[in-house]
């Protein structure tokens, strides 16, 4: 269905498009934006935003999860086991622990409301980042929402605990701010690279928790008691949370032109409406096609974070610390895999336009429900072959969310919305993690096979990736409609470079 695509002509003067401007260290197009990422480069405007915007994230979604990694000792701590806790095991309590049916619902439970807290802000934000800026937005959700974290250690039970990661969940909205960052920084030709990577640099957070936690956990118990460890814990993420806030609003930029606070002061931006905006793009039924579809990948990850310490432990009989390294490259795969999402959505436009991305996103969406699951399908003997299956299920999850938010600038340039869409779209992760977790995995929680509600999710998975080929705009084209609508100049997203503008 594809067809080799022909970039349109464009009016704009192409010879400055993709050329170095005076006051940038990057060549820049016409409205100021990067046509390059220079990973090793940190000048400002648009690196040091891309840093901070990636940088920022990753703390974020450290502290979103920093919970779970622990939750085989909070267990104990709280009273979950069904044959004890603390008082009663002894000092070999952990490995003791009987987690019954009750026990992983409530398990289940919190981790479900934990990615609940976040879907009010996600919307939110986004019109929000629109009106303040992303810089003072970011700053302000990691100096808030840092404040649960760092008290979660006096909860005395479950009911408590699951109250508390309801508002760390809050954090979990700057990755709509971190998206917003990069599509105002970066140029079409690259921005579903630079989506892609800041977002999966941030994500990396997650399996970052799932490793460093239970070692900072071990580490706090050679001292203090068990009971007293994991409360103490939370505080370190919380206060590093809370000093990049202050670095992030000192030293940098909203946007390539400088700050909005000394825009709007002179004139040069004028004050958004946010309501406005919000509106117009929630008008769009496509936009919820694509909120519904991020379900299937992001909020398969936010499930994935949750639950994969614990299955490891009680399906592979893992120790605590191998359980945490192990569900760890889950996360760890955003190192690359959503980036990669993001590289192939972007070669696969150059070639085909806007509906080679499309098929890319269809492509990983659908395979990512079908490795969940083979990985379902793993006995629990073979731990080797456990593992190799799901770095395989994580690649395709991060390349889905990539290959998303690189179509995900386009939609809201389109309806003149960038921050609402891109916060309606990162909403429907977590309302699709919150569906996931009580629809699924707590409803099959008392089943005997453990690995049940990973079929029953890679299924559900399948399913949302069918309505990709609905998500249709005149003006750019779907995986099997091309475009036929001519009237926005460089629907394309293909950037020009300095020789194509000489050619022109």
């Amino acid at each position: 269905p594809w067809t080799r695509h022909t970039p349109a002509r464009h009016t704009t003067p192409l010879t400055t498009m993709a050329t170095k401007m005076d006051g940038f260290e990057l060549p820049v197009d016409a409205e100021s934006k990067a046509t390059v990422i220079r990973i090793y480069n940190f000048s400002r405007p648009h690196m040091r935003a891309f840093h901070f915007a990636w940088l920022s994230f990753f703390l974020a979604f450290f502290g979103w999860f920093a919970i779970p990694p622990m939750l085989t000792t909070i267990r104990v701590s709280l009273n979950l086991c069904a044959n004890g806790n603390f008082e009663t095991l002894g000092e070999n309590a952990i490995n003791e622990c009987v987690c019954d049916g009750a026990c992983r619902a409530k398990i289940a439970e919190q981790n479900g409301v934990a990615v609940a807290g976040t879907i009010l802000m996600r919307f939110l934000v986004g019109a929000w980042a629109e009106t303040y800026g992303p810089r003072f937005s970011q700053a302000f959700m990691l100096s808030v929402f840092c404040l649960p974290l760092a008290l979660s250690g006096l909860v005395q039970d479950m009911e408590a605990l699951t109250a508390v990661r309801f508002f760390i969940g809050g954090m979990g909205a700057t990755f709509v701010i971190t998206q917003f960052w990069t599509s105002v920084m970066f140029s079409k030709n690259v921005v579903g690279t630079a989506n892609a990577t800041s977002a999966g640099w941030g994500n990396l957070g997650g399996g970052a928790a799932n490793a460093i936690m239970p070692l900072l956990l071990l580490a706090f118990e050679t001292s203090i008691p068990q009971d007293t460890a994991w409360r103490l814990v939370p505080i370190v993420p919380a206060a590093t949370l809370l000093i990049v806030a202050v670095c992030l609003y000192l030293f940098s930029d909203d946007v390539p032109q400088g700050t909005y606070k000394a825009l709007y002061a002179s004139g040069e931006r004028q004050k958004q409406n946010g309501l406005a905006t919000f509106l117009e793009a929630a008008k769009d039924i496509r936009v919820w096609l694509l909120f519904l579809v991020y379900g299937g990948c992001f909020g398969t990850e936010l499930v994935m974070n949750g639950q994969l310490a614990t299955y490891f432990k009680d399906y592979f009989n893992t120790s605590r610390e191998v359980a945490g390294l192990t569900a760890s490259l889950f996360g760890l795969m955003n190192l690359f895999a959503r980036s990669l999402g993001g590289i192939v959505s972007d070669l696969a436009n150059v070639k085909f336009g806007h509906r080679g991305r499309h098929w890319v996103f269809f492509l990983v969406q659908f395979f990512e429900g079908v490795a969940m699951i083979l990985f379902s399908l793993v006995p629990p003997t073979r731990f080797g072959l456990g593992v190799f299956v799901l770095i395989c299920f994580s690649t395709c999850v991060q390349m889905a969310e990539g290959a998303e938010y690189a179509v995900v600038p386009y939609v809201g340039n389109l309806l003149k919305s960038l921050g609402p869409v891109s916060g309606i779209v990162g909403a429907g992760g977590n309302v699709g993690a919150v569906l996931w977790s009580f629809t699924i995995h707590r409803q099959l929680a008392g089943n005997g096979d453990l690995s049940l509600p990973f079929r029953v999710h890679g299924a559900a998975v399948i399913g949302t990736a069918l309505l990709i080929p609905f998500c249709h705009f005149p003006q750019l084209g779907s995986m099997f409609f091309p475009q036929t609508d001519f009237s926005q100049d460089d629907t394309s997203g293909a950037a020009p470079t300095v020789e194509q503008g000489n050619k022109v």
